[in-house]
């Protein structure tokens, strides 16, 4: 099943109003120091960073449950190769901190409570790559222009990978609603990835927000872009004939 939120999403205009800022390069001199230290924030607290033995533990989980649980060869291959693409994730991720001279080893606790919630089945790995890891297309698409070159230089790729991640959730999910008992197990599951999906935009009144969209390293605030993210998945679930839960339940962060 196709993802709409790449596809959809236009990002010309968004882009174009980054034009006339200043870019800057690796070890460059005239970067300024509030936006050195907001990139060395942001990619320290990303959750993709190869040198970070937390993140090998999310990826260990991962591919576990993609085995065990996938149904088919095909569906296999597919955990694989998300794997595969994570693993780059989290090398362009160590490689842009020791570029802006931060060392990426060590280990740094990951906030995101959604990365820790247990893949029991089959049916959690599915919404895990259709909602949570579409998030992660969300954070591609808002680097992707970034005017931090090395950083625009990824952005690209790593949103292409996400879009083929949060793909594959969905053809996951499609073939286990094919039957009433799967949709209904389906939807159920639902309540949790919900909740989890959308807090890990942050909190609305989030300090640090303004200043990522001020510098040009985000371009939308949280709220924004968590209210475009409902926006353009719920048709992906009505497509599935899943009805999402309500908007605040069980949510952390507001």
């Amino acid at each position: 099943m196709e993802s709409q939120t790449a596809d959809t999403m236009d990002t010309t205009k968004e882009i174009d109003a980054r034009d006339t800022r200043q870019i800057f390069g690796k070890n460059d001199p005239a970067m300024p120091a509030e936006f050195r230290d907001l990139l060395i924030q942001l990619l320290g607290e990303h959750l993709e960073n190869n040198g970070n033995p937390e993140y090998r533990r999310i990826l260990a989980n991962i591919i576990n449950a993609g085995l065990r649980f996938a149904p088919h060869g095909r569906a296999m291959e597919i955990e694989a190769e998300i794997i595969k693409q994570e693993v780059g994730h989290g090398q362009v991720v160590a490689d842009l901190l020791q570029g802006l001279g931060v060392d990426p080893n060590g280990e740094r606790p990951i906030k995101q409570y959604a990365f820790h919630i247990p893949l029991e089945d089959w049916i959690d790995l599915a919404w895990f790559h259709a909602l949570i890891d579409r998030v992660g297309l969300y954070v591609g698409v808002e680097w992707v222009g970034s005017p931090y070159a090395p950083l625009a230089e990824v952005s690209p790729q790593l949103e292409a990978d996400e879009k083929f991640h949060t793909r594959a959730g969905f053809l996951h999910l499609k073939e286990i609603c094919a039957t009433p008992e799967g949709r209904a197990a389906a939807q159920e599951r639902l309540k949790k990835w919900w909740p989890a999906a959308l807090d890990m935009f942050g909190r609305s009144g989030s300090v640090n927000s303004p200043l990522y969209v001020k510098w040009g390293i985000k371009m939308h605030g949280n709220e924004e872009l968590r209210q475009k993210y409902i926006a353009e998945v719920m048709p992906e679930l009505t497509k599935l004939g899943m009805k999402a839960p309500d908007n605040l339940t069980k949510r952390r962060f507001l």
